[in-house]
């Protein structure tokens, strides 16, 4: 049972533990049934992982005495907004929730997202833990504390770090997903090789099939090793004031993709168009030698991401990475590669590359 360590040890001890293991649900039981976290637990999901596992989870903790407060939202990025986030305060309050409570997250990053708002929020902030059950939510969302809700103008633009108590990665959890949000999930897992581990990209490059297979053995490899680059960033870098910028890679151009296209492209598949754009400029831009882009393209074919063409408008994607969280001083701030395995980040990127790249990628 491969367990990964979140080290967080600034003003406070925020650190944490990830189980990643086939069949971990009875972990979840125990843990709950011995108050390890709180008292009642608030199981937060969607209509999906209600019917996966929520009822089952609430059956089982009905056995071991426990009676957990069952919330469930719409599944889809929709759900993540302020209306939704005011519900699930008010139903928490019309229950009887305390500060001795627990939010338990079951399922993909859109519930792990707002249930930390929610647990962050509420009386100020009650524990909470994250049961992810989605590739994208066990590799990336449910580890280093970023919860948050989306407004109008953009994505994940009200929000907070706020750390879970644990994580229990279920490798199991992926027989239920469909090939799509396989997918999604597989473009932040190349992410984790692109930014910081070479040798993780050619591992994935060589098991391309036994990946889009859900190899049991070599799923729990891939996640835990997803964990242990993420948790490595997020313990010197807890609220992304320097080095864990790197794990944006993909994501200024992607997110103005998913905002261009209304969330009708899931977020892993935006980021692997990012990924796309951002090597190949940097490649144009003499940052990215030939060789590592050839690689990074050969990886991301095998494993089948980001490669159709879109209905976008290059330069309307161009004036929504303007208003990406991330821009300093008026200066959009890109994320690019020098070489595979090695991330940068670059205040003053040739924008007009990625304007080049995004034209080369138009129906």
């Amino acid at each position: 049972m491969p367990v990964v360590n979140v080290e967080l040890r600034g003003e406070f001890d925020n650190s944490y533990e990830i189980t990643v293991d086939y069949g971990i649900m009875d972990d979840v039981v125990a843990d709950l049934r011995d108050r390890k976290f709180g008292r009642t637990p608030v199981v937060i999901c969607d209509e999906n992982t209600r019917e996966l596992f929520g009822l089952d989870l609430v059956e089982m903790l009905a056995l071991e005495g426990i009676d957990p407060l069952l919330l469930t939202v719409p599944a889809g990025e929709n759900s993540k907004s302020l209306e939704m986030f005011g519900s699930l305060l008010e139903a928490m309050l019309e229950a009887g929730i305390t500060r001795q409570d627990v939010v338990v997250a079951l399922g993909g990053g859109v519930v792990g997202d707002l249930s930390g708002y929610v647990a962050g929020s509420y009386m100020r902030g009650i524990n909470f833990v994250q049961v992810p059950t989605t590739l994208l939510s066990q590799v990336d969302s449910s580890v280093g504390g970023k919860v948050a809700v989306n407004i109008k103008g953009g994505k994940n633009y009200c929000g907070m770090f706020y750390q879970p108590k644990r994580v229990y990665s279920d490798i199991s959890a992926l027989d239920t997903l469909p090939e799509r949000e396989i997918l999604s999930g597989l473009g932040e897992v190349v992410k984790h090789g692109f930014i910081c581990d070479h040798g993780f990209v050619e591992f994935l490059n060589e098991n391309a099939d036994r990946v889009r297979a859900l190899d049991r053995e070599v799923m729990s490899r891939v996640v835990a090793r997803c964990c242990e680059i993420k948790a490595d960033v997020v313990s010197r870098d807890e609220k992304e004031g320097g080095v864990r910028r790197i794990l944006n890679y993909g994501h200024t151009v992607g997110h103005a993709i998913e905002t261009f296209a209304g969330y009708e492209l899931s977020h892993g598949e935006c980021v692997a168009y990012g990924m796309r754009i951002v090597s190949r400029a940097c490649n144009r831009a003499g940052m990215l030698s030939d060789e590592d882009l050839a690689l990074h393209e050969a990886v991301m074919d095998r494993l089948g991401l980001a490669t159709g063409l879109l209905d976008i408008n290059p330069s309307e994607i161009m004036e929504l990475m303007k208003r990406d969280k991330k821009v300093k001083q008026g200066a959009v701030v890109i994320v690019g590669l020098d070489r595979l395995g090695n991330a940068v980040v670059c205040e003053d990127f040739p924008l007009q590359h990625i304007e080049a790249e995004l034209a080369g990628i138009v129906k």
